[in-house]
């Protein structure tokens, strides 16, 4: 997605018209220079996967993704 470098991810789907539905998951962890950011996982009205959403506080361009030992 076009976000600035922040990481945003929109998961293509063959329907038209599709939109935000609602929000399942969020994790929230600090960049490597120490900026928040917010990860949050979204489907369409459909409930399929529609987005992961990634913004950093700054609206800086991300530095780092947490691996699953952090």
């Amino acid at each position: 997605m076009d976000d600035g470098g922040q990481g945003s991810l929109r998961f293509e789907q063959p329907q038209p018209l599709r939109g935000f539905g609602r929000q399942i998951a969020e994790y929230r962890f600090a960049d490597s220079d120490g900026v928040p950011v917010s990860a949050t996982l979204n489907l369409d009205q459909l409930e399929d996967l529609y987005e992961l959403d990634i913004f950093k506080g700054d609206f800086g361009r991300l530095l780092t993704i947490p691996t699953i030992d952090e």
